[in-house]
């Protein structure tokens, strides 16, 4: 083997290399841009069915307090009444699901950030 032929090994091997780590730099560059787009596009939908669901949650809580105010001629009770109906709702989501909507998470999150069969 001749020094010219260790040289031009050498020579192909670094071109191979760079050729090799310019193109994985473009496919994680074009990866990471694809979850944060997936994400984002996530994030935005998901806040407008909230505040869409937000606001028919809170029309019908409205009636149904003047409902219930009405019924027990105590607009005052009634409020309060759906008041510690939410609170309620709020304490057994936290101690009942809480560990469960963690869990779902981080698959989801593990899942989408992970996954490399794109």
């Amino acid at each position: 083997m001749s020094l010219n032929s260790i040289s031009e090994n050498a020579e192909g091997l670094s071109k191979n290399t760079q050729e090799f780590l310019e193109n994985n730099y473009v496919y994680y560059k074009l990866s990471i841009f694809k979850k944060l787009t997936k994400g984002t596009t996530s994030m935005i939908i998901f806040i407008i069915i909230g505040a869409v669901l937000f606001g028919a949650m809170l029309l019908t809580t409205f009636a149904l307090a003047f409902f219930i105010g009405s019924w027990l001629d105590s607009l005052g009770f009634g409020f309060l009444i759906m008041g510690g109906v939410y609170l309620l709702m709020a304490v057994i989501v936290y101690y009942g699901f809480r560990k469960t909507i963690e869990r779902k998470v981080l698959v989801r999150a593990s899942k989408d950030f992970f996954d490399h069969d794109d």
